[in-house]
C-alpha cells in the first residue's frame, strides 16, 4: 500500500485486541489537485478534513468534501479522491480493522458524514495524528477516544440505555487500561451509579465488571510478554499494576501458570490457553 506522504504513521499488528485495531494513521496538506487511486484497499479508511476542499468518487457518485466533514472509504471499496485546485484541502486519516468496525461506521449514511459535535471527532483524531510514534498503550488510549467520539451519538445500535451504558463503560476501560480504573470512577465518568452500572454488567456480559477489567489486562499483559522485550515488571505497569505481587497472582489465576513461565513457553512456541471459567 503506497501513501504518499505520512509525517506521522504508525504499523500494529499482534498487540492489538481483534474488535478493532489501528494499522496506520497519518497527516498530509495536498498540493493543488493532488490525486490518490483508484485504490482498493483491504481495511477502512476515515479521513477528516480540516482545510481546504476537495472530491471523493466511490461507487460512482462524486462528493464534494469542506472542512469539518469526515469521509470513509471501506474495506475492498474502489474509491478515488483529489484535492481542489485552488484550496487543497488538509486531512488527517485513520486507516483500521476489526470485527466492529462495520458497526461503529453504522453511523455513516453515505460516504460523507458531517462532524456536528462540535468538532470532537476532529479534535480526537488531532489529538492522536500529532503524538506520532507512541507506545502501545498511549496509541491505544488515543485510539479508543476517537472510537468513542465517532459514536458518542449512535444511539440506534443498542435496544436500550442500559446496554449504551455498558458500551460507554466498555470504551472507557480499553481506553484506560494501562491505568488502575476502580468502578466508581467508571460510574462517574458515565454518570450513573456504581451499583447501578455494576448489575448492568452482570446482565449484560455475563461477567462482573471487575472480572472483565482484569480479563483485558492480563489478554494484553500476554501480548506484550509474548510480542515485545519488555520485562514482567514493566510489562505489570504498562495494564495498570503498581504491585509486582498482585500482578502475579492475577496472572497465574488467569492462565494456571506464572507469568515468567507462560514468556518461556509462548517463545518455545508452547501455546497456552487461559484459564476459562
Amino acid at each position: 500500500m503506497n501513501y504518499f506522504f505520512n509525517k506521522y504513521s504508525a504499523r500494529m499488528n499482534r498487540l492489538i485486541p481483534t474488535d478493532i485495531y489501528p494499522v496506520q494513521y497519518g497527516e498530509e496538506q495536498c498540493t493543488p489537485s493532488h490525486d490518490a487511486g483508484p485504490y482498493i484497499r483491504s481495511n477502512f479508511l476515515i479521513h477528516y478534513v480540516y482545510n481546504g476542499t476537495g472530491i471523493l468518487i466511490v461507487n460512482n457518485t462524486e462528493y464534494r468534501v469542506r472542512p469539518g466533514q469526515l469521509f470513509l472509504i471501506r474495506a475492498n471499496q474502489l474509491a478515488y479522491y483529489k484535492a481542489d485546485s485552488k484550496n487543497p484541502w488538509l486531512y488527517r486519516w485513520i486507516e483500521f480493522n476489526g470485527s466492529m468496525s462495520d458497526q461503529i461506521l453504522s453511523i455513516f449514511d453515505s460516504p460523507i458524514l458531517t462532524d456536528d459535535t462540535d468538532n470532537i471527532i476532529g479534535n480526537a483524531l488531532l489529538e492522536l495524528v500529532k503524538n506520532g510514534d507512541m507506545r502501545f498503550e498511549r496509541l491505544m488510549q488515543k485510539f479508543w477516544a476517537f472510537i468513542a467520539s465517532l459514536t458518542k451519538n449512535l444511539n440506534s445500535s443498542y435496544e436500550t440505555r442500559s446496554e449504551e451504558y455498558v458500551r460507554l463503560a466498555e470504551l472507557y476501560i480499553k481506553s484506560n487500561i494501562h491505568v488502575k480504573s476502580p468502578v466508581n470512577k467508571i460510574a462517574l465518568h458515565i454518570g450513573i451509579n456504581r451499583s447501578y452500572l455494576s448489575r448492568l454488567f452482570k446482565k449484560y456480559k455475563n461477567v462482573s465488571i471487575q472480572e472483565y477489567i482484569i480479563q483485558l489486562k492480563m489478554q494484553l499483559a500476554a501480548q506484550y510478554l509474548q510480542n515485545t522485550d519488555i520485562s514482567i515488571t514493566e510489562t505489570a505497569q504498562s495494564v495498570g499494576y503498581d504491585d509486582y505481587h498482585v500482578f502475579y497472582k492475577a496472572f497465574k489465576k488467569h492462565f494456571n501458570m506464572p507469568p515468567s513461565d507462560w514468556q518461556k513457553n509462548q517463545h518455545s512456541g508452547i501455546i497456552f490457553a487461559p484459564n476459562d471459567k
